[in-house]
Formats: structure tokens, sequence, C-alpha cells
């Protein structure tokens, strides 16, 4: 492996690669601390202490402290980018349709211009795949691709799904613990992991960037900059942008598609009241999820609380063989998705951990006191049902306590996708 476009702690871990430049891990300038390695300036992320390797005090920044620390002391040095061509050959099972086509040609345009994009599409749209085309183009003129998303659970899905399709490319996926083992022109990583970089990509696309962490974070969408070389393209993917977000692109600039791959419509929410108590059976919730193993369906319960939510778990486990519960918290949630998927578990309680990036077969959702949840949240929890053209149907069950505009909102924004794309004629 080698560094290129990396930034670096040791000199020692360069072998044929050229140093283009080297800083202090922190700089000191104008009154004001700045880390030479994610860019923070917020005074309150440095701290200072006695280094006894040099013998003087010294400041690190905490930011980017899970990188590794970067301190005032000690240098770290920036590696030349190499831009190397490939074949890049890729493979699609199934032909894409006439929206996922028009988004595809307009990102690869994009790309080629080193211009950025925001592809506004449906959850299910088929967004992955829409990026095939523009990432063969980059790497066969030897830009430099990183795909990446706020969430681990994401990167791991769009990971698995560009291995599959990119059978020859050497792909370094990257999040915490994982790190690279190639050359790191093609790289599938958390944002949080582009800190490691800097002017290197000449592409970035970044899939659900309204999620969490990214949306709330500057420094991250500065990452992004940072990481990427002078003239590069952004292309963001989203089904449900803010206003913040869209107001960053002209109309020209952003793509809306409001149909599914497989041409259904999006399932409509539907709410009903429903108390359910934290230490009490709930017989409605109970007998939804029977009716669920019954039928062979599985089955994700959306909670706006943990603690709440374990209360729970722990009167319906006693009904239930397979069952599970998930949230950021947990040490055991990678694992827990992977029994998941190889279908050992029937019914999954979960916070907005899942609202993203996990695509299942007979899958419905439910959702708790939907009366906390954003519309965003709500739109990005229905989306997670109906997503396989072999059952792309399902229900989207919201319990409530009371009706919100952001409930109103979310169920709004899901018809109106449905007529648009019905007028366009992209539904069956």
């Amino acid at each position: 492996m080698k560094l290129y476009g990396r930034i670096s702690r040791d000199l020692n871990e360069v072998t044929t690669e050229k140093v283009k430049d080297s800083k202090p891990g922190v700089s000191f300038i104008q009154g004001k601390y700045i880390c030479n390695q994610c860019g923070n300036k917020d005074q309150s992320l440095f701290y200072q202490y006695f280094c006894h390797h040099c013998e003087q005090e010294t400041t690190y920044c905490r930011y980017c402290i899970a990188l590794g620390k970067v301190q005032s002391c000690k240098d770290i040095y920036f590696i030349e980018s190499l831009h190397e061509a490939s074949e890049c050959h890729y493979q699609l099972d199934f032909e894409l349709s006439e929206q996922q086509q028009l988004a595809s040609s307009k990102i690869k345009d994009a790309i080629l211009k080193q211009e950025h994009l925001l592809l506004h599409a449906v959850t299910g749209a088929g967004k992955t795949e829409m990026i095939f085309e523009g990432i063969s183009k980059a790497r066969k003129s030897g830009m430099n691709v990183a795909v990446v998303s706020p969430r681990v659970d994401v990167v791991k899905e769009v990971n698995l799904r560009l291995i599959n399709a990119f059978k020859e490319e050497q792909i370094d996926l990257m999040y915490e613990g994982q790190l690279a083992q190639f050359n790191s022109s093609f790289v599938v990583s958390t944002v949080h992991q582009l800190m490691r970089y800097d002017g290197h990509f000449n592409v970035v696309i970044v899939d659900e960037v309204d999620a969490f962490p990214l949306e709330m974070d500057n420094q991250l969408m500065h990452t992004i900059r940072k990481a990427s070389s002078v003239q590069s393209s952004h292309i963001y993917l989203t089904a449900t942008p803010n206003k913040q977000l869209l107001s960053k692109f002209n109309h020209n600039q952003i793509i809306k598609l409001p149909a599914r791959y497989h041409k259904h419509p999006l399932p409509v929410p539907e709410f009903q009241f429903n108390i359910i108590k934290e230490n009490k059976l709930n017989q409605k919730l109970l007998t939804f999820l029977k009716s669920q193993i019954e039928q062979n369906r599985k089955t994700f319960v959306f909670f706006h609380n943990i603690h709440y939510m374990e209360q729970i778990f722990k009167v319906f486990q006693c009904y239930f063989s397979k069952i599970e519960y998930v949230s950021s918290h947990d040490v055991m949630r990678h694992e827990k998705v992977t029994r998941l998927r190889n279908d050992e578990i029937d019914i999954m309680l979960t916070t907005t951990i899942l609202e993203r990036g996990v695509t299942l077969e007979k899958l419905d959702v439910v959702i708790v006191h939907t009366e906390k949840f954003t519309s965003s949240a709500i739109i990005q929890i229905a989306g997670r049902v109906g997503r396989k053209l072999s059952c792309p149907t399902g229900k989207v069950l919201c319990y409530h306590e009371g009706i919100t505009r952001n409930m109103i909102q979310a169920k709004r924004e899901i018809i109106e996708m449905n007529d648009l794309a019905r007028e366009k004629g992209w539904l069956i």
C-alpha cells in the first residue's frame, strides 16, 4: 500500500512516494490554533500538555484524535497524489430505468466537467447504480474517486454493491478500525476518514448527505473540500434534502427523481393512535407482530429513545424467539445487522440508526411515538419498505399520541412524489 494523497505523521511510512509539504501538526497563527490535519479552528478542541519527548509545552487537536494525535511539536507530511487510470469495467444485473439513465448521464457529465450536482431521489430509486457510469469514466481518465457517507452502515452497504459491480477494481474500504489496503485511487469510506487526505480526490460522491452528523457539522463539510483537488466534482445524494442544502445549488444543478427503480409507488404511512407504555404489554403491537411472523415478514420497530426501547424489548422478548434491539451505543450492532441479513432475526427494535443503509426483502416498519420524529426521519424510515423488486410493497405503521406537522409533511411529500412519478409515466 502507498500513501498517495495522504497526510502522514511518520516519514518511516513513506517509501517511494514524494513528500510535497510538511507542517507542524498544530500551528499558532494570529493568536489562534489551527489543526493542519483536519483544519479545525475551534479553540475549545485544542488541549495543552507537557511533552516529555521534546521537553516543552505542546498543543494537540481533539477533533481528529481518533485518527491519531497531531500536535504542535511534531511535523506532519503531505504526500503527493498519484493519478493512475484503470479500465474500470462494471457489471449491472439489470437495465437502468428511464429516470435512472437520465440521472446517470447527468452525473457522468458533471464529473467530466468537474461540476457539482445534487441528486434528490426517493428512497429505493437506485441511487448507487446511477453513479456507476460516472465512476467508470472518472477512473478511466485517471481521476481519484471517493464515495463517502456519514454512517458506517451506509458505507458498508454501498461498498457491497460497488465491489459486486466493479469486480476488477481495487476498492479501499475505510471506517474506524478498517484502513486502506490499496493506493486510494477508489475509496469507499466514512466522511471522517477523508481527514487522512489532502487535495487528493477529483471526484467525491456523498451518499446520505443529510444524515447525522454531517448535516450538523460544518467541519465535516470542510473535510470534504480539503480532501478534494482544486478542480473537482462533488455529487451529493439524498432522499430528504433540507432547505439549507437546496439553497447551495441552482435549478440546473438539482436532479429530482420521484420514482423507485422497480416503478412501484412509495409506501404511504398509516397513522394509528396507540399509547405504548414502557413496562406494559401493548396488545395492538403484539397482534401486529404475531401476524408478521405468520406471514413470514420481517419488522423494524423504530423508537426515539434507547432506554424506552430497551424496556419494551424486555416485555416482548417473552413472546418472540427471534427478536433483538440495536442502537448506536450497541457494540454488537454490526454483528446484529449481519444476523438480520442472515435471516436470524425476525423483529428488530431500533433507533434511527437503521433508518438508512439496510435493505431487506419482505420488510414492514412500525414507528412508536411518531409524533417525536422529524419529517425527514419518517420519510427515511418509510423508505425501508418495498425496496426489492421481488417484494415492492409493504406497511408503514405510525403509532402516535397526536398527529404533528412533521407527520403531515412527511406523508404529503411521499404522496406528492408518487403523484409526480405518475405524471411522468414512471410508475407501473
